[in-house]
């Protein structure tokens, strides 16, 4: 399986944002989600949590460093589904994670992929190794 992207323009800016579905037991939530090679892990918005009827402090507490200062979140394991490949995959969710993009970081999400930036043509290509 091979996805492509096209990045999303933001004013003057393009991101490479994917959609992904976010999935916790029987419910699913497909959200878009910034492909960051930079970060360690994927951190997404509370509310997303709570759509999934996650409950926040039964994950693992964990702190996040980054040059935004640091900022308390909680480590849970759900599925996502890209294309049609599920797996599961380490997410943080924070009260205090405020951008407007969620992330998808380096632990677990690019395990399965072979992940590319076509900074030229502005897209990004997933593939399944």
């Amino acid at each position: 399986m091979q996805l492509e992207f096209s990045y999303l323009r933001k004013g003057e800016q393009c991101f490479p944002i994917i959609d992904v579905k976010a999935q916790y037991k029987k419910k699913a939530l497909t959200i878009k989600a910034l492909v960051d090679s930079g970060a360690s892990y994927s951190v997404f918005r509370l509310e997303i949590a709570d759509y999934l009827g996650i409950k926040l402090e039964k994950g693992k507490a964990f702190y996040l460093e980054g040059i935004a200062g640091r900022i308390l979140g909680y480590l849970h394991i759900i599925s996502l589904i890209i294309g049609n490949k599920t797996y599961k995959c380490k997410v943080v969710f924070s009260r205090e994670f405020t951008v407007s993009f969620n992330i998808l970081g380096r632990d677990t999400f690019f395990t399965p992929f072979l992940i590319t930036f076509y900074e030229k043509k502005k897209k990004v290509l997933i593939k399944t190794i």
